[in-house]
């Protein structure tokens, strides 16, 4: 049985949501400014899988390993559109530095020759926040892991998925895909979202979860509570390294590998 304690984590419009699950306890959850807090916090993580870019391209070589790995997760959750191309690390840190889109796409296509959307652009600091992170500190860089909740609810449940999360049958489905995964997923959530509602903190008032949130939360979180050594990463094969030494995979669990 799950003794670790471990976290799934998703962006919600101005800070980090985290659900928070103590081995074979109740999901709670956490909203934190930057995900560094999370992992240095009195929780005492051992094991989180967020849905950010972890390992950066910077140049042609590192794009290409980049692009493994976003191609692949493309083809597993079977909704290209929820994968987004990923900016160069460089552009990043003008995105934290607020230097403007024009500025940033600029950056990012010096280094990759390519330019980037206005989507990848608002997602850039907080990818850029993560990246740096990272890159400080190599215990979390081995324990935070990249994953993507459309992957690992294709993953759990075994089958495509044929709603959209943000529709009232998406949510339902993707709580179908938790059962056998997790005690009474209805509860989990319905739990998570009372915690964000009693949630009081400044952080709290910048962000602005939505269900869906919520929801690829817990589904991280469920997959985080696998053991280590069950969790299967895309590409596959070898993982892939950026230049900073920073891991370029993505997490999930299935019970066959997803192609």
């Amino acid at each position: 049985m799950p003794t670790e304690t471990v976290a799934g984590v998703d962006w919600a419009g101005g800070a980090w949501l985290a659900v928070v699950i103590d081995g074979d306890g109740e999901p709670r959850c956490r909203l934190e400014a930057d995900l560094e807090a999370l992992w240095n916090g009195d929780d005492g993580v051992d094991r989180v899988l967020v849905d950010v870019p972890i390992g950066l391209p910077d140049d042609a070589e590192t794009l290409a390993k980049r692009e493994a790995v976003d191609s692949a997760a493309r083809s597993a959750a079977e909704r290209p559109s929820s994968v987004f191309p990923v900016p160069s690390r460089a552009a990043c840190e003008l995105a934290r530095d607020d230097d403007g889109y024009e500025s940033v796409n600029e950056r990012n296509r010096a280094d990759l020759d390519k330019g980037l959307s206005r989507q990848s652009y608002h997602i850039a600091p907080a990818v850029g926040a993560v990246d740096a992170f990272l890159r400080e500190d190599e215990t979390a860089r081995e324990r935070v892991m990249e994953a993507h909740p459309e992957v690992c609810f294709r993953g759990l449940a075994g089958r495509p998925l044929e709603h959209s999360k943000t529709t009232a049958p998406g949510v339902g489905e993707r709580l179908d895909a938790l059962d056998g995964h997790l005690d009474d997923p209805n509860e989990a959530l319905g739990h998570v979202c009372r915690g964000i509602a009693d949630e009081s903190s400044e952080v709290v008032a910048e962000a602005d979860p939505t269900v869906d949130d919520a929801v690829d939360a817990l589904g991280l979180a469920t997959v985080a509570r696998r053991p280590l050594d069950e969790l299967r990463f895309l590409p596959g094969g070898e993982t892939h390294r950026d230049s900073e030494g920073v891991p370029m995979r993505m997490a999930y669990w299935s019970d066959e590998p997803l192609a």
